[in-house]
């Protein structure tokens, strides 16, 4: 799965960069640099419809925000930053399959990003196109300190995607995600038996495709117990 891209000019322009001078792309300078080096409608916006003229993007606000997006999905703490003290709201900023800077800086395991974005209010349960919350795309890449961290500010550890898949589901689909597991286990408010389109449980996923399911099955008395205290 390759990284979420904003498809904006910024987006061309990085990507237009020699691999090895991707580096020296520190700064909101460095990219305006770049932009002035760079000819005028040259490259077309992935957000405009096809068949649109290609015409200079003449909207600093959208701008902004596809800055910010980039930067998110590039590990640009620093633009990300610049970005987001001249214009703060594009904390919530979405490209066109529904990901936010928070979703990309969990994909990315970004704790020091994510929670920036936090701090400017970020919404730790925004949807993607999909139904992905950014709790998703920390479990997918067994980011288990963004899961922790999204699990502390609120984001809802049973959220369902589209395909009602949980956080649960996507970590145990995953081969190496023991430290994820054992973050999204140890929450009492999991919800362990709850099935996805396929009708299957996250530890029916789990037994399919890694060695993670053993903490399912330690675990599940743990989960399960039954107190016998008198209300």
């Amino acid at each position: 799965m390759s990284k979420f891209k904003s498809g904006s000019e910024w987006e061309k322009i990085a990507q237009g960069i020699e691999d090895d001078k991707k580096d020296e792309i520190e700064t909101m300078e460095d990219l305006e640099e770049k932009m002035r080096m760079t000819p005028k409608n040259m490259f077309p916006s992935k957000w405009d419809d096809p068949d649109d003229l290609i015409e200079e993007d003449k909207n600093p606000q959208a701008s902004l925000e596809r800055l910010a997006l980039w930067a998110a999905g590039e590990d640009k703490l620093d633009i990300l930053k610049e970005v987001l003290t001249k214009k703060p709201s594009v904390v919530n900023a979405s490209d066109r399959d529904g990901y936010t800077p928070l979703h990309k800086a969990c994909y990315n395991n970004n704790v020091e990003m994510a929670k920036l974005l936090l701090q400017y209010g970020a919404d730790p349960n925004a949807e993607t196109e999909l139904g992905w919350i950014p709790l998703h795309s920390a479990c997918k890449w067994n980011n288990a300190e963004c899961v922790a961290l999204m699990l502390q500010h609120g984001s809802d550890i049973n959220a369902t995607s589209h395909g009602h898949q949980t956080p649960l589901h996507i970590a145990a689909s995953v081969s190496n995600s023991r430290s994820t597991l054992v973050t999204l286990l140890m929450d009492d408010r999991i919800k362990v038996d709850m099935l996805n389109d396929s009708n299957e449980k996250a530890a029916t996923l789990a037994k399919k495709n890694g060695m993670a399911f053993p903490l399912f099955a330690m675990g599940q008395s743990a989960l399960t117990v039954e107190t016998g205290m008198i209300d």
